[in-house]
């Protein structure tokens, strides 16, 4: 399966591979020590955000891709992105990437927490 990684600061010992970089972020998304968070504080946070680099991502891209794609975010202990991890590199999301590694997030109660999102589009 492709993987495409981005580095952020520190990247030792986290997934190896988008599949097990997935399999993080589904287990935090629902585990209970981190499901709160998850749902009430970093989807929120993000989506706002996202929403953003979107529309400045679709705007500057010359023919944006409308293929779907997966990545998962892995989240540092003071919010900063890690590193990224995506089952393809669309030119959006090659876009969207390089803003989310200087993003930086609420603290997560457990680092590092991995974000997982699916991203359809609909015309």
């Amino acid at each position: 399966m492709p993987s495409a990684m981005a580095q952020g600061p520190a990247t030792e010992g986290l997934a190896s591979s988008y599949v097990e970089a997935q399999e993080f972020g589904r287990r935090d998304e629902s585990a209970e020590a981190t499901r709160d968070y998850h749902r009430a504080v970093l989807l929120p946070e993000f989506s706002q955000r996202y929403r953003v680099h979107y529309k400045d991502c679709t705007a500057s891209v010359p023919q944006p891709e409308a293929t779907p794609f997966s990545f998962v975010a892995a989240i540092g202990p003071d919010g900063r992105v890690l590193r990224l991890w995506s089952d393809r590199s669309t030119n959006v999301y090659q876009c969207v990437r390089g803003k989310l590694l200087f993003d930086r997030f609420a603290p997560p109660p457990r680092a590092p927490f991995y974000l997982y999102i699916h991203m359809r589009f609909v015309n």
